[in-house]
């Protein structure tokens, strides 16, 4: 998990959150609603693992920050459109768009996850090979010589 939502009732309150899982409150509940909190939190979760898989073993052996405080905002947001009657607040969208942004950014490797003992996804070619795909080709299969190729590309 990315997040807890131990985490969230301690940035957002517990008061907050009662108001958004609970469809009408009566001002007597003291709990948020944790099948909608841990529902949504799952959902991230899977959201944030099809971002990462392609980069990073999964399940990583540490949350790095930086992806902790992302899971946060995508959760809450997912929270908000729980009760389609509320309107959710445009810093929380805008917040949960970042997320997604970055996540894309990761996903490209344009940006990294900050934890030094990540070991990169394998493919599966080889014992401890990388990469994102595998072939059965080598140089002796190319049809074109360098030569031709520069001529393409006008070196």
């Amino acid at each position: 998990m990315y997040t807890t939502a131990e985490i969230l009732i301690e940035k957002y309150g517990v008061d907050h959150l009662i108001n958004l899982t609970i469809k009408r409150p009566t001002g007597e509940e003291t709990e948020p609603d944790y099948t909608v909190i841990n529902r949504e939190i799952s959902r991230v979760d899977g959201i944030v693992n099809g971002y990462l898989r392609s980069r990073y073993a999964l399940p990583l052996s540490e949350v790095p920050p930086e992806l902790a405080g992302y899971a946060e905002d995508m959760a809450i947001a997912r929270i908000y459109g729980c009760m389609p009657e509320r309107t959710v607040p445009e810093d929380v969208t805008r917040a949960a768009k970042e997320a997604v942004a970055w996540l894309r950014d990761v996903q490209k490797g344009l940006a990294t996850l900050s934890i030094e003992t990540l070991p990169p996804a394998s493919t599966g070619a080889e014992p401890g090979t990388t990469g994102f795909f595998k072939t059965n080709k080598t140089s002796a299969d190319r049809i074109f010589s360098d030569s031709v190729f520069d001529s393409f590309t006008g070196r």
